[in-house]
């Protein structure tokens, strides 16, 4: 047995070495991507602006000195153009009404007179931007076959559009839209306005190529979109898409992609509302790959969502969500209505400013979305963590009996060759080292407490409360860095820039979770009786069979009701998906550890798992029975695959990671001592009364 520990601490080291060199590199370029973009839609400044009776340009000044760098500048209708004047339309329904009631000027008179004249058509007329005008007929040429797009007067100009200018909208599908209500083009007045203003552009475009099979076409149309947004002069920073695919899908992504390279505008990829990967968009994904994932995370308040906030709730979500979620694009949604005795307009430039000076206040840069370096380590790197990871494997199959000794470094050589040859299989490689997280994250908080049950099953004699309460201190801190062997693993061999950006995900959050507990319990029950060496599995089966069978009482049930509460918050609030609600109190706790301590440990650890681990080894002292003993054992186990499941989330920097680990053990400290002396209280006050209870009778 001296010569397994050996081997495998010579393999854990060497897995652990070579974790700790790729998470230091992830550390750097973690590191140096802090810049920030802070995003604002340009018609929702301008709607403000209006409705206070404020001109445009000075309400665009406060909010960049509030802090926005980038106006969003989306495809605009010709409804939209028309109602800003900017360009004048009629569809053919209206002139013919305009005729029978002789309000046509004798141009429109003619135009309408004329036999290529059709109802089913919109007729477009310069309004106050020639330069809108322009841009709107250049687009509208590339899209529509001569047939369809036709000038039909000079003086004035006068264009005309076949196209169904009323449609039924169907409740159950995507709505179907009159030519005049489909987004047509990106604004050059807005993107100019926004350039005079010293902001950079992010553009929204619908994807007006998705239906488009001449490829001829498709890029002449590609060509005129990114020349009228050239023609402005305006700093187009990102580009984040709108409606269901992005520009290019499925086609043209790699013309669009060169596009941008060019013009050194990032792709935004807008978080989920779960917090997890993206708001579903055709093409995103594969976007970024053809753009070398030259990708910034994007993080807005999901606007029904927003509708129900205080404007104090909303605040705290941005700097959190930079740090943790690898945000680099804030894109702030205004609130519609005046707070607290304020106009919308003074209720959002406070809020503003005060989400600009916070995120500042974290070390973050304010201009372009930074972006990750290209970051993709070497695959021998994985080499010594996959034996690593099936020496701990091994090993806890010895501890469980069903791995012969001799046995042992056979299965670790055989295990750890399969494993690393699967880095090497190219489609499937990146599924072999997800098999490697998931193992990582799952043995090495069962071996931490493996190694504490053995060091509490030794423990011989008494021991004063505080050497209890100084030892057990140790203790947790060895297990702590025990779990934190295979953390180190996960996050490294997890970690490369797709990961980073949450483009890849970790798979088996909530096994991860419950796999710690289950494994951890078979050993104990194998260390105390349940299962025997040289027994055969009949033997086992029958104690639990015999356990079953006992009467069930009041008591029984209670407990097993407690359980599974216990259970049902315990899955349910692992993941993204979780159903359990987030009471008050906690909300509140959760503000005042983000606001005290670096990283916000997670409750599992320093509520359950840590105070357990105390009352684990006050049991062992007390020496109480058998099962409180392992019921606060399986218990701790909590702790170290939560601890360890932090890792799982690669959008949250390394260096956080560990930290957050170390929060939760410096309050668990606290706790677990607190749990130790209420329990002792409460063990003498019981032991008290018993013994005044045995003298009385």
């Amino acid at each position: 047995m001296k010569k397994i520990k050996q081997l495998f601490v010579v393999l854990v080291s060497l897995g652990l070495l070579a974790s700790l060199c790729l998470n230091w590199s992830r550390h750097q370029v973690e590191q140096a991507n802090r810049s920030m973009e802070t995003v604002m839609d340009y018609q929702a400044l301008v709607r403000m602006a209006d409705s206070e009776g404020l001109s445009r340009q000075s309400v665009l000044k406060k909010f960049k000195d509030a802090g926005v760098t980038t106006l969003a500048v989306s495809d605009r209708t010709i409804m939209d153009m028309a109602g800003e004047g900017l360009v004048t339309y009629y569809t053919g329904g209206e002139l013919l009404r305009q005729k029978e009631i002789g309000g046509l000027s004798p141009s429109w008179q003619a135009i309408v007179s004329s036999p290529d004249f059709t109802y089913q058509a919109v007729y477009l007329a310069d309004g106050t931007s020639r330069r809108t005008f322009d841009a709107l007929i250049e687009t509208l040429g590339a899209r529509f076959d001569r047939d369809r797009f036709q000038k039909v007067s000079d003086t004035p100009r006068v264009y005309m559009l076949k196209a169904p200018t009323a449609l039924n909208k169907n409740p159950f599908s995507q709505d179907q839209l009159g030519i005049q209500e489909t987004p047509l083009i990106l604004v050059p007045d807005e993107l100019l306005a926004a350039k005079e203003n010293g902001f950079m552009v992010a553009i929204r475009p619908n994807n007006f190529v998705k239906t488009t099979k001449d490829e001829e076409k498709a890029q002449q149309q590609l060509a005129v979109f990114f020349k009228e947004i050239d023609e402005t002069g305006a700093d187009v920073s990102l580009i984040i898409g709108s409606g269901r695919s992005m520009l290019g899908e499925p086609r043209y992504l790699k013309n669009v992609a060169n596009a941008l390279k060019k013009r050194h505008i990032t792709l935004g990829m807008v978080e989920a509302d779960v917090q997890l990967q993206f708001i579903k968009m055709d093409g995103l994904v594969p976007l970024s790959e053809v753009m070398d994932y030259d990708a910034a995370r994007v993080y807005t308040i999901a606007e029904d969502e927003q509708r129900k906030m205080k404007v104090f709730d909303a605040f705290r979500r941005w700097s959190l969500a930079d740090d943790e979620r690898n945000i680099r694009v804030n894109y702030i949604r205004p609130f519609v209505t005046g707070l607290n005795g304020n106009t919308a307009l003074e209720t959002n430039l406070e809020y503003v400013s005060d989400v600009t000076r916070d995120v500042a206040s974290h070390g973050y840069i304010s201009g372009r979305a930074g972006v990750f370096a290209p970051y993709h380590p070497s695959r021998l790197f994985y080499v010594p963590m996959a034996f690593s990871v099936v020496a701990a494997w091994c090993l806890y199959f010895l501890l469980l009996g069903i791995v012969p000794q001799h046995h042992y470094s056979k299965l670790v050589l055989l295990g750890g060759l399969i494993l690393s040859a699967g880095y090497f299989t190219g489609s499937h490689a990146l599924l072999f080292r997800q098999v490697t997280a998931l193992l990582s994250a799952i043995i090495f908080p069962v071996l931490s407490m493996a190694r504490m049950i053995t060091l509490w099953d030794r423990r011989k004699g008494g021991r004063t409360m505080k050497g209890l309460l100084a030892m057990t201190t140790v203790q947790l801190g060895y297990a702590v860095i025990l779990s934190l062997i295979g953390a180190s693993l996960l996050g490294a061999v997890l970690g490369d820039t797709r990961f980073l950006l949450e483009i890849d995900i970790y798979r088996g959050v909530k096994v991860t979770f419950m796999m710690p507990v289950l494994l951890t319990f078979l050993l104990f029950v194998k260390r105390h009786g349940l299962w025997n060496e040289g027994e055969r599995l009949t033997a086992p089966l029958s104690r639990i069979r015999a356990f079953l069978n006992r009467p069930f009482t009041l008591s029984t049930l209670i407990v097993l009701l407690a359980f599974a509460i216990v259970a049902w918050v315990f899955i349910g609030r692992s993941g993204h998906t979780a159903g359990v609600p987030v009471p008050a109190f906690e909300e509140k706790l959760r503000y005042f550890l983000e606001e005290t301590m670096y990283a916000r440990p997670r409750e599992k650890e320093f509520l359950i798992g840590h105070p357990a681990f105390y009352l684990t080894a006050w049991c062992v002292l007390r020496k109480l029975p058998t099962w409180a003993y392992g019921l606060f054992a399986v218990a701790a186990t909590i702790g170290q695959a939560s601890l360890v499941q932090t890792f799982c989330h690669m959008r949250t920097p390394i260096f956080m990671s560990y930290v957050r680990a170390l929060d939760g053990y410096a309050l668990g400290v606290i706790l677990g001592v607190l749990a130790v002396v209420v329990f002792e209280g409460l063990y003498r006050a019981y032991g008290g009364y018993k013994k005044g209870r045995d003298a009385r009778g």
